[in-house]
């Protein structure tokens, strides 16, 4: 499966997870310190957001130090953010919800818009060839198909998440 498949299965994962529900079962937060479902939904599309940002960094002209296309791959993040989901990492400012999106349409549709301009950049350019890395703040240097198995695993973990908040 390519990654653009791999990116729109998610992605119709992460909104089926919350498309059904109403206004307050969005909002709805277990406790102070807990997200509701528009939040985490909104940190997902932060990500996804920043995660286009690094994709769309130009290669360097010269050979960089690394030669692999992937440093992680799909299956150790799978591991770390998808298996291993007792260990948390406090999200960064830029990456917490502020309340960005009034309801599920208003998300979904920024989702959409994002996910779509990912994909558009990955047909355009050959990512899956390049060996550029850049750096993930907890987990170091990653690649920019590094970058987007991780996008799909942090999703895949706040879907958890979201499927958790709606029980």
């Amino acid at each position: 499966m390519s990654l653009q498949e791999k990116i729109q299965n998610n992605t119709t994962g992460l909104l089926k997870s919350f498309n059904a529900l109403n206004q307050a079962e969005l909002a709805f937060k277990p406790s102070e310190k807990d997200w509701s479902v528009l939040e985490c939904v909104e940190h997902i599309f932060l990500i996804s957001e920043a995660v286009l940002k690094v994709i769309s960094t130009p290669a360097p002209a010269e050979k960089t130090e690394n030669n692999k296309t992937e440093l992680f791959g799909e299956e150790k993040l799978n591991m770390l953010l998808i298996t291993n989901r007792a260990f948390k990492v406090p999200a960064p400012d830029f990456v917490s919800p502020t309340g960005r999106f009034a309801d599920g349409k208003d998300a979904t549709q920024s989702i959409n818009a994002t996910i779509g301009t990912i994909i558009q950049h990955i047909n355009i350019n050959a990512i899956e060839q390049e060996t550029q890395t850049l750096k993930h703040p907890v987990l170091g240097a990653m690649t920019k198909t590094d970058w987007i198995h991780f996008m799909i695993a942090h999703t895949n973990r706040h879907i958890l998440q979201i499927e958790e908040l709606k029980k």
